[in-house]
């Protein structure tokens, strides 16, 4: 008991001790996490559920995704997620559920499901996501506390995105958290004391440079940022280069994080890994795999 109770702290701490701050930060993709997490403007696979729903527009086919990741060699801890779409190239929808928690011990779960389409404007998308949060802490129960809400927690928040794309180049923009709600597990927590889930503002731009080199860059303005963050904004940095269109090189910075990653690709699947590395508490190693038809 000792040993869960242990695992239960640490694994809090790394989940920034409230609900609102992993939520905010909870990312998907190792192609996405290895480019410093610049992916709003490129949202240009199934995962762009999560990044800018205005990208579901623009897939054809059915794609389907499932990431797995190690936070800071925290054994039980881990970031997971299965997501699908099916798009005809001028709309797209996608459903997907993402969780990250130590197992038996604190769970957040994410259900989205999401839509883009193509305007009138030539080259411009947009889309909307909806969310439902979920908090449970099962571990929690070995204190017996009375006010602790064995069910846990839920509610929704919606995300609008869009997306312009001309030649080479491409801007997007997300409003995320739209709503801002609330989850609790103690009952005795004030109204005024609970952490929202913030809403936050991102915009982006690439460019494609000699047809092999993409470059990313995102501005993130969220509500209120985590008190362990410096500053509230950030500036997101990345880069992916495809060699023989079968392998890639990535690199970028994440606030003040170094990320990298590989890539490799066939016709029907993708697969790729991602180092994310954190000065303060250690590394993210991610794993992920989007099958194509």
């Amino acid at each position: 008991m000792l040993r869960i109770t242990a695992s239960t702290v640490v694994a809090l701490l790394l989940l920034a001790g409230a609900v609102q701050a992993n939520f905010l930060e909870t990312e998907l993709g190792a192609r996405a996490m290895g480019m410093g997490g610049a992916f709003v403007a490129v949202a240009d696979d199934v995962t762009a559920l999560h990044w800018n729903p205005a990208g579901l527009a623009g897939l054809p086919g059915v794609q389907v995704f499932g990431m797995r990741t190690s936070v800071y060699s925290v054994d039980g801890l881990s970031e997971d997620a299965v997501l699908t779409s099916y798009g005809t190239g001028s709309m797209g929808y996608g459903l997907g559920w993402m969780r990250t928690g130590a197992a038996d011990l604190y769970s957040e779960d994410t259900l989205l499901a999401g839509y883009g389409t193509e305007t009138p404007i030539d080259g411009l998308a947009a889309g909307i996501t909806l969310k439902r949060f979920s908090v449970e802490a099962p571990g929690y129960e070995y204190y017996n506390d009375p006010a602790f809400a064995a069910g846990g927690d839920d509610a929704y928040a919606a995300d609008l995105g869009a997306l312009y794309r001309r030649g080479k180049w491409s801007v997007g923009g997300t409003v995320r958290n739209i709503g801002e709600p609330k989850l609790q597990l103690l009952s005795t927590t004030a109204e005024e004391d609970l952490d929202p889930i913030v809403s936050e503002l991102r915009i982006g731009g690439t460019y494609l440079f000699r047809d092999v080199m993409l470059m990313t860059v995102e501005w993130r303005a969220p509500r209120e940022a985590p008190e362990y963050y410096e500053n509230q904004y950030s500036v997101n940095l990345g880069s992916e280069v495809w060699f023989y269109d079968a392998f890639a090189l990535r690199a970028g910075m994440n606030r003040d994080r170094i990320t990298a990653g590989l890539g490799i690709r066939t016709k029907h699947i993708q697969i790729d890994v991602a180092l994310l590395s954190e000065r303060r508490i250690g590394s993210l190693y991610r794993l992920s795999a989007i099958f194509l038809w």
